[in-house]
């Protein structure tokens, strides 16, 4: 009889936590404005994006937008599927602008009108994409170096190095602002 209340008991502990967590990532949501992901086959996600001239405030509220949605779905994954996104492009909100947002070695960068402009070797992963629920996880070989050169938003012109995962996110990334998803490969 004790074991069965014991069972009860952290069952019971369990459901309110899940509520709680839920309740967490609803309020998150609607505090952050978080939009919902474009999906597969919206034709949004098979057009070349934009190049963004100059940065202002829309632009600044699109990558703080971007920021957001992004920390949102790592968390919400994190808790669900025990896996954490790591990037998101601006096509994949709706918007038709070169920038996207990546977690790279513990930070999230806003890189916008990103270009690689070196590959070298091959690495293979498994990729997901947010915006293909409806696809499994599929075997990708990408460039196992690159080197991006990209602006801010200061507006200064950087260049970014990243090898293996942190290459191959770069690339997924900006496969998107260019209407390449990771099915076709």
């Amino acid at each position: 009889m004790g074991t069965r209340r014991q069972f009860l008991k952290l069952a019971a502990g369990g459901l309110i936590g899940t509520t709680g967590i839920f309740t967490f990532l609803k309020h998150y949501k609607q505090k952050n404005n978080i939009v919902g992901i474009v999906e597969f086959p919206n034709p949004i996600l098979r057009n070349v994006s934009q190049s963004i001239d100059f940065i202002d405030d829309d632009i600044i509220h699109l990558a703080n937008s971007m920021i957001s949605i992004l920390q949102y779905h790592a968390l919400f994954a994190f808790l669900l599927k025990a896996s954490l996104y790591k990037g998101l492009a601006a096509p994949q909100i709706g918007i038709q602008k070169r920038m996207i947002a990546c977690g790279l070695s513990g930070e999230i960068k806003i890189l916008i009108n990103p270009e690689i402009v070196e590959k070298r070797g091959t690495y293979a992963n498994s990729e997901y994409c947010l915006s293909l629920p409806q696809h499994d996880r599929k075997m990708i070989t990408r460039s196992r170096y690159v080197r991006v050169k990209y602006n801010s938003l200061e507006n200064n012109e950087k260049i970014i190095g990243a090898q293996n995962s942190y290459a191959a996110l770069l690339e997924h990334e900006i496969d998107h602002l260019n209407g390449v998803l990771y099915i076709d490969y």
